[in-house]
C-alpha cells in the first residue's frame, strides 16, 4: 500500500510540476500586449501563434488556400514592393517575396487552427522581435 501511494504521490508531483512550466507565452506588438482567440505556444522552441491574428496586426493581407493547406500574407510596404509570405502547413520550405527559405519549425493546424512560427513570419515582413525570458514574452517592433 505504502509504494502504491508514493507512485501516486509522485506521480500528482511530476504532474504538477510540468503544468507549472507549460507557460503560454505573452506577446507585444509595440508595446501592445495582443489577445489571441486561441493561445500561443512553445513549440521545439519557436513561439507558434495564430496565423490572420499575426498578420492583421501586421497590416499584412491574409488568404487562406484550403486546397494546399498554405498561407498567404501580403504587405504593402508604401513606397516599396509588397512583400509575401507563403507558408505550407506540414512543410520547412517558406517563401518570402518567391525566395525560398527553410524554417526550423512548420506551420501546423492545431485544434482546427492554422499556427505560424512567430519570429519568422514578423521577421519576413520587417518587424524586429526579441524573446525576454524573464517574462516569458515576445516584443515585436516595427
Amino acid at each position: 500500500m505504502k509504494k502504491i501511494l508514493c507512485g501516486a504521490v509522485a506521480t500528482a508531483f511530476i504532474i504538477g510540476s510540468t503544468a507549472a512550466f507549460a507557460q503560454t507565452p505573452s506577446v507585444y506588438y509595440n508595446g501592445e500586449k495582443l489577445e489571441f482567440d486561441v493561445d500561443p505556444y512553445i513549440s521545439e522552441e519557436r513561439t507558434m501563434v495564430p496565423f490572420r491574428a499575426i498578420f492583421e496586426k501586421a497590416d499584412a493581407t491574409v488568404m487562406w488556400d484550403s486546397e494546399n493547406e498554405t498561407v498567404i500574407a501580403v504587405k504593402d510596404n508604401g513606397d516599396e514592393e509588397a512583400t509575401s509570405v507563403v507558408l505550407q502547413i506540414g512543410t520547412t520550405a517558406a517563401f518570402v517575396n518567391d525566395q525560398m527559405i527553410t524554417l526550423d519549425k512548420a506551420a501546423e493546424i492545431v485544434e482546427e487552427r492554422t499556427f505560424v512560427p512567430l519570429r519568422f513570419v514578423m521577421e519576413a515582413l520587417g518587424s524586429k522581435v526579441e524573446w525576454d525570458q524573464d517574462t516569458y514574452s515576445v516584443i515585436i517592433t516595427e
